[in-house]
């Protein structure tokens, strides 16, 4: 599968541009960041840092968004360190990462159209800013995945948001509103899957550079003052999801981002109403995970160096 990532470089996305580079079946051509756990800066040195550290230093990366659409940006430093990648002891690429990401996206989908799947693990920025710029974009490209949002569980980041859909409600409004294929990868599947600080542990004694980033990227969260005992895998899920569709059970159904309301901007909003018509929708909602088979997709990829 030839795709895209566009990722917000912190602790899970830094596995799933592993997993990304690692897995057979992908064949990644280039990395977007943008803000969002962390400023974008600090984002693109650390996926710099993540790619050279899994020998992907043929994968060129290109700054995105700075920024959301509306407003000031937040970030998720609490979770991910002040650095986005818990303090890991990687080295500086380099490497210098490319200007103008929207740009070049613009300019690759159109070059090869219907050929790209775009995974997104951050906010919906790069996306929002590439469709406002190219009215063809959308079309170029063959299909989306986001990681984001909650269709049935409550929010993470407020009672009714997820973080990515939380931080740039306009754009993943405008993501959504578009007529192209895409699969909502949100809390309702990526919170079932988890890696666990015993588990982690358990790796420490392996050599690959693989293993070594795990432990190296979540000893702040197992180790370190917040002290937790599982972390959920959002962004790798998604992208296994990309590459292996059959992990997910997903429902067809429009989905609505809130811009405006007081407690509940930045909630996505799907119509579970029985007996309602569902109009034709282009988006699935993941919504079942094989947990299982999730979990063996992933770190059997990742490990299996």
């Amino acid at each position: 599968m030839r795709h895209i990532l566009i990722v917000d470089t912190g602790i899970d996305d830094a596995l799933a541009l592993a997993l990304a580079v690692r897995h057979p079946l992908s064949q990644l051509e280039a990395v977007v960041t943008t803000w969002g756990n962390v400023s974008l800066e600090l984002v693109s040195a650390n996926t710099l840092r993540v790619l050279d550290h899994v020998g992907a230093t043929d994968v060129p990366v290109y700054a995105g968004s700075g920024a959301p659409l509306v407003g000031d940006a937040c970030d998720a430093a609490y979770w991910h360190g002040t650095d986005g990648l818990g303090g890991a002891r990687l080295p500086p690429s380099s490497r210098t990462v490319r200007p103008d990401g929207v740009d070049w996206l613009c300019a690759y989908a159109a070059a090869n159209p219907g050929a790209i799947t775009i995974v997104c693990t951050g906010p919906c920025t790069v996306l929002a800013e590439a469709i406002q710029l190219d009215p063809t974009f959308a079309s170029n490209v063959k299909e989306v995945v986001v990681m984001g949002g909650a269709a049935r569980l409550p929010g993470h980041t407020t009672p009714v948001a997820e973080f990515n859909v939380y931080a740039d409600p306009e754009a993943a409004a405008l993501v959504f509103q578009q007529d192209w294929p895409l699969v909502m990868v949100g809390l309702d599947v990526t919170q079932q899957v988890q890696l666990s600080r015993q588990e982690t542990l358990a790796l420490a004694s392996l050599e690959s550079p693989e293993a070594r980033l795990i432990t190296e990227v979540t000893r702040f969260l197992f180790l370190g003052s917040l002290n937790v005992e599982a972390m959920s895998l959002h962004d790798p899920l998604a992208v296994a999801v990309a590459l292996e569709p059959s992990l997910v059970t997903t429902v067809s159904t429009p989905v609505v981002v809130e811009t405006r309301g007081e407690y509940t901007r930045g909630q996505t909003i799907v119509d579970w109403r029985r007996g309602r018509p569902v109009p034709p929708s282009n988006t699935r909602v993941c919504v079942e995970v094989n947990v299982a088979a999730a979990r063996k997709f992933i770190f059997e990829t990742l490990l299996s160096g």
